[in-house]
């Protein structure tokens, strides 16, 4: 079956019309501001409020935005004066820890330290964790098993850990780690 050419030719140019528009140019970029950030993945309005301590209205009221105007990647966009993007005391900066432990001495002391039936899952996390590397830290977790140092300080000082460096020797790192797991009857903290 054939359509009648003169709808098939609106058709055709109402489609054109409906598609065709500005091609995506490459990031935009602020100009003029106090202080900017780029977008990375998986950004909103929100989680950039969120993320630089103020609130979402201000945040788009200074880019002249809406919370229907499009954020892309590596987009630069303005922070009022009042945004701080890094909070100091939740950001760990550790020294090089004294002694460095290879992949073999991590996975031995683990075998050490947790009871047989558990650790070569034990062994499984802290390799997905931090590849068996002692010295491994981010801005929140530590070591082998990427103890999150802010949430678990409070009670390791109960078993000898009263700093974050310390997290970073494998025998310290997979005790407090086996701690955890049996403070939360599990593998939940790793899941």
């Amino acid at each position: 079956m054939s359509l009648p050419r003169k709808p098939l030719a609106a058709l055709v140019v109402a489609g054109a019309l409906v598609f065709s528009g500005p091609a995506p140019a490459g990031a935009k970029v602020a100009t003029g501001c106090a202080k900017t950030y780029s977008v990375v993945r998986n950004d909103s309005w929100n989680r950039i409020a969120s993320k630089v301590h103020v609130t979402m209205s201000l945040l788009l009221k200074v880019n002249k935005a809406g919370t229907k105007s499009l954020l892309l990647i590596g987009d630069v966009i303005c922070l009022p004066k009042s945004a701080t993007t890094k909070d100091p005391s939740t950001t760990l900066k550790l020294k090089a820890p004294a002694k460095r432990y290879t992949v073999k001495q991590s996975t031995a002391i683990i075998r050490e330290i947790w009871p047989d039936k558990l650790e070569n899952r034990a062994i499984a996390i802290a390799k997905r964790e931090s590849k068996l590397n002692a010295a491994s830290y981010n801005g929140c977790c530590v070591g082998l098993f990427q103890i999150h140092w802010l949430a678990h300080r409070s009670w390791l000082k109960n078993i000898g850990v009263t700093s974050a460096h310390q997290l970073l020797d494998a025998r310290v790192n997979a005790t407090a780690g086996y701690a955890i797991y049996k403070r939360s009857n599990g593998w939940g903290a790793w899941n």
